[in-house]
């Protein structure tokens, strides 16, 4: 799973180097209409291609996750993407942030981190679409570089989650999408187990937000349930 994560940084590199560089070149000046159409003209085509590079892992790592079965492979295509998506997302982060200096550093950054979400979010789609076509449930497995501590709750509930179950994935969310077969041998299962466990013993007589915040306080001591 390492090797899937870092060839999905691969992809991710030179989208996110595009488009640092032309929000840079925007930074300190009002966005016109044509500027904008400017912008997703060069952002388009680099996130389409990214979001087909990562599909095409996701497909590889789904078929190495996959046993045999006395049934074809599910269809493991790119899921569709339109601009006007990319434009709603980018607009949100950049469009009125780039023309102030002193916003046009958080905005450049947190676009890259919508950017790369969209990129990614491709793979996570083909991961899950195949899972609910075999009827096989997936898991949510964080690789602990940017964990936030709803995803680590997430994590520790193991492969429970069908083609509809906690799809939301937030900007600089790192978790990956595991298909699991087998379940008591899947990729990602010691990171559960260590979540679940970490859940377990600091929320133990606690419910609600309470338990959600004797979580978070666990993870502060211990921000990687792997390591303890």
């Amino acid at each position: 799973m390492t090797a899937y994560r870092q060839a999905q940084d691969r992809v991710a590199a030179p989208v996110v180097a595009a488009t640092v560089s032309t929000l840079r070149g925007l930074a300190g000046r009002p966005v016109t209409p044509s500027g904008w159409r400017l912008l997703l003209d060069v952002l388009f085509p680099v996130v389409l291609q990214g979001r087909n590079a990562t599909a095409e892992l996701a497909a590889r790592f789904y078929i190495e996750q996959r046993p045999a079965l006395d049934r074809p492979a599910p269809p493991l295509d790119p899921p569709s993407y339109q601009r006007a998506a990319l434009d709603r997302a980018v607009a949100r982060t950049a469009r009125t942030r780039l023309r102030d200096r002193a916003s046009s550093r958080a905005a450049i950054s947190d676009t890259a981190a919508v950017v790369t979400r969209h990129v990614m979010q491709a793979g996570r789609d083909v991961l899950v679409t195949a899972a609910q076509t075999d009827r096989v449930r997936w898991a949510r497995v964080p690789t602990g570089r940017e964990t936030c501590a709803f995803c680590w709750l997430l994590a520790s509930r193991g492969p429970v989650y069908r083609s509809a179950d906690m799809t939301r994935w937030h900007d600089r969310c790192d978790c990956l999408v595991v298909p699991v077969h087998n379940p008591d041998d899947w990729e990602g299962r010691a990171t559960f187990l260590a979540a679940q466990r970490l859940w377990r013993d600091s929320t133990e007589g606690k419910s609600g937000r309470d338990a959600l915040n004797a979580f978070r306080r666990a993870l502060t001591r211990s921000p990687d349930p792997t390591a303890t």
